[in-house]
């Protein structure tokens, strides 16, 4: 992927369940409070985790899927230079930087998508001062800017990461930020750990070692003639696949403290306000989502300035603009991707459910094995393939409270409609009911 994270990689929504508290018996089990990849607030909205999987819905989830994937690969792309003119532009630091900074463009995306739900009504002022919530604009501001130094760093350290790995073995071993997302959250903010949640640990990561490891075990290539042709070993380290998958474990580490940090940040900001109430709309959660992604890409613009600073004196990674207009193109290329799957994420969320786009998430796995093996012939062994089904069982047992919850609560939801239905149709054809047109005329006055 490119320089954002993978799974997923934009902040948590803020969605909640509508009967959390009318149909869930909390002390049966924890299921409404999982800590799935995408987590959310505990409250009354009743646009979250409620939509029927439709082919609208499927095809922005399979797009979701498939830019992740090419991002991935694009990224790779541009860094190594791999079968493009121009040579490759290998500044993760810088890559990082300019995709974060673009999320700005949700601002203009939330001004004119409100103007054209709103019309003359909408104010950008109001909007904002509501997006605050429980705090003044400065201080989520401020919070939100620490948020996204935390993020550049995590994001900068799965960049590096990728070029010395595939994109399937980076991505397979992102998996497991899933797993520490779960811990952090259980440690800082009083999540339950379920038997579920933690055999979907365990089997993840019993997944994970398995399509990391034997890439591991396997000789170094030789630094004679076709060294640096292999693709998936850009820098042509003995010690690649070691310093890969260190660098995409730490990633995966802040990701997981970077999905806490957030929700941390959100519900001091958000709970008890319009935006986590049975007065929200979607659309006014979509874009309080929007607004926030484009706070992180101020703060990422004017506080990540340092960051580019210390990597360039230090000597890590000096800094320098693409040498040609290929690398500059690519470059944009690769930011247009990112800024497409922070919004196709969006959406997935809001068109099916944090659970389906969770568990989804993982068949980047296998596509990524298919991208490897089409793109730079990468053969996938029976290792990988093997660990790839685990890691997705061990993210389905991980949702699997939260899932059956969902799926009780919408089964609930339609028998009781249909019991209701077939008492007005019984009523109906008892008392010799027929439909009457409806008489033209004032509306009733309401005192």
């Amino acid at each position: 992927m490119s320089s954002s994270a993978p799974n997923p990689k934009t902040p948590l929504l803020p969605v909640t369940s509508d009967d959390h508290h009318d149909h869930h018996n909390p002390h049966d089990h924890d299921a409404s409070r999982a800590s799935h990849t995408s987590l959310h607030f505990q409250g009354d909205n009743p646009h979250a985790n409620s939509n029927p999987l439709t082919p609208s819905s499927i095809a922005i989830v399979v797009s979701y899927l498939l830019v992740w994937v090419s991002q991935s690969e694009y990224a790779q792309i541009l860094m190594s230079g791999q079968n493009v003119t121009g040579g490759g532009y290998d500044k993760p630091g810088f890559i990082c930087y300019l995709n974060h900074s673009i999320l700005i463009l949700f601002v203009p995306v939330v001004w004119v998508a409100s103007k054209i739900n709103y019309g003359s009504k909408f104010n950008f002022g109001d909007f904002v001062q509501q997006w605050s919530g429980n705090f003044s604009f400065c201080k989520a501001f401020y919070e939100l800017s620490l948020l996204s130094v935390g993020y550049f760093v995590c994001i900068w350290t799965w960049v590096v990461g990728l070029t010395y790995i595939s994109v399937s073995a980076s991505n397979a071993l992102y998996q497991l930020q899933c797993v520490f997302t779960v811990l952090f959250s259980v440690w800082f903010l009083g999540e339950v750990l379920t038997q579920n949640k933690r055999v979907g640990c365990a089997v993840s990561f019993a997944g994970i070692i398995s399509v990391v490891l034997p890439p591991m075990l396997m000789p170094s290539p030789d630094s004679g003639e076709g060294a640096d042709d292999d693709p998936t070993l850009p820098k042509n380290d003995p010690n690649a696949a070691l310093l890969g998958t260190l660098f995409t474990i730490a990633s995966a580490v802040l990701w997981g403290a970077y999905e806490v940090g957030y929700m941390y940040i959100s519900d001091r900001k958000n709970i008890g306000t319009k935006i986590t109430s049975s007065d929200a709309s979607k659309f006014d959660t979509v874009m309080e989502t929007m607004m926030t992604l484009s706070m992180i890409g101020v703060g990422t613009l004017i506080f990540c300035i340092p960051l580019l600073a210390l990597l360039h004196y230090s000597g890590y990674e000096p800094f320098e603009l693409p040498e040609n207009a290929e690398q500059t193109t690519r470059l944009f290329i690769n930011a247009t991707l990112s800024f497409a799957f922070d919004l196709l994420f969006a959406l997935a969320i809001f068109l099916t459910s944090p659970v389906v786009v969770s568990i989804s998430a993982a068949l980047v796995i296998p596509l990524s094995f298919l991208a490897d093996w089409f793109l730079n012939d990468i053969p996938v062994n029976m290792y990988s393939l093997g660990g790839s089904v685990v890691v997705i069982l061990g993210l389905w047992i991980l949702n699997y409270d939260e899932f059956t919850y969902q799926v009780k609560r919408h089964w609930k939801k339609g028998r009781r409609a249909s019991v209701e239905g077939f008492k007005t149709l019984r009523r109906r054809m008892s008392s010799n009911w027929s439909p009457q047109p409806e008489k033209e005329g004032p509306a009733p006055l309401v005192e």
